[in-house]
């Protein structure tokens, strides 16, 4: 089923949509209120009206999420939630809340940008109890148990996600690239009642010898299609991610509250690295390395979206610190939704010759 037909059917049961842009919010919440989160991510648009509204340096995440607004394609939502990930969202936010006119709820979550310490725990657990306060208004009273029993469900959706990335590094999931985070990215508007059965599916058909070629990881903020489908190509498979839309936002934490709200939290902390999040450059450095440890892997492509301006600060002492380690890396500056060109591929396939 696509995604579109997809969300027609969740309509029907009577859930809300909300449209959200990336990255890191907690889904369980809507979960608990009947409510769907679908991520807005690189709707497959061309972008041409939303032009009108952005500087020419402004990502392409950001830059085709809007165009899926202007062009009317998000009719069916019920409300948009823009968490505070870095500046380019920000000022989506106030465009499509203050210019557009949709006449739809504007939610903001603004994150807390330092990785620990107490009073970050407690800024964002009112920022947590506030954003439930203000969707109550629109959808009613939560029931908190029902809130539990979804955080719950949370926690097994990230151990079926971790044991299907724990086999892939080993080298036991018999699946190309492409099929891998096809399956994975089902997560961004898949209800978990829909996606955890889809999950179990695909570990029982899955496992098996993978490709037994040199293994790369990808860093950066998403799985490019075309670029997986060149690895897929020759023969190079992904043994691992440092990817925002994927790995980074698999919590690490195994500790079990009673408070689900508390849990929320500890789950947002036990994060990987990551730059959105105000990570020290060193924990990400220790955090790739160990994956290179983990998987052997023999080099790192580093994809990262045109003007995302958290990954490019940290790009050139990561680059640096891979290739301290003996590593190959391969720097990619892509466009979402954009085929990939002669030049491009020509510098993946010289990578892979590298790596073997």
């Amino acid at each position: 089923m696509s995604r579109s037909a997809y969300l027609v059917q969740q309509k029907q049961r009577g859930r809300r949509l909300f449209g959200v842009f990336p990255a890191l919010y907690p889904r369980e919440i809507f979960w608990a209120m009947n409510a769907l989160p679908v991520e807005i991510w690189d709707p497959p648009l061309e972008t041409g009206d939303g032009n009108a509204h952005l500087q020419p340096y402004i990502c392409s995440v950001v830059r085709s999420g809007l165009e899926l607004i202007l062009k009317g394609q998000t009719r069916m939502l019920d409300g948009f939630l823009f968490p505070h990930t870095c500046d380019s969202i920000q000022n989506l936010a106030s465009i499509v809340n203050d210019y557009l006119g949709l006449e739809k709820p504007c939610y903001f979550l603004y994150n807390p940008k330092t990785p620990d310490g107490h009073t970050s725990r407690r800024y964002y657990t009112h920022q947590l109890r506030f954003f439930t306060r203000q969707l109550e208004e629109q959808l009613g009273p939560m029931d908190s148990g029902e809130l539990g029993r979804r955080v719950a469900q949370g926690r097994h959706l990230q151990g079926l996600l971790k044991e299907i990335y724990d086999l892939r590094s080993h080298g036991r999931l018999a699946v190309s690239n492409t099929a891998f985070y096809r399956q994975i990215r089902e997560g961004e508007y898949r209800h978990p009642d829909d996606f955890i059965p889809s999950l179990e599916a695909f570990l029982a058909t899955s496992k098996g010898t993978g490709n037994e070629g040199p293994g790369v990881i990808l860093s950066g903020i998403l799985p490019d299609r075309e670029i997986l489908s060149h690895l897929d190509h020759l023969g190079v498979p992904v043994v691992a991610d440092d990817l925002l839309n994927c790995n980074r936002r698999m919590s690490t934490g195994n500790d079990f509250f009673e408070d689900p709200y508390e849990a929320l939290v500890e789950n947002y902390f036990a994060m990987p690295p990551c730059p959105t999040r105000g990570s020290p450059i060193q924990e990400r450095i220790d955090f790739m390395l160990e994956k290179v440890t983990q998987t052997g892997a023999k080099g790192v492509i580093f994809c990262g979206v045109k003007f995302c301006e958290p990954e490019l600060f940290d790009l050139p002492q990561m680059v640096s610190a891979i290739k301290e380690a003996g590593l190959n890396t391969l720097v990619l500056d892509v466009e979402v939704n954009q085929p990939l060109s002669g030049q491009l591929a020509t510098r993946v396939e010289a990578f892979s010759e590298m790596i073997r």
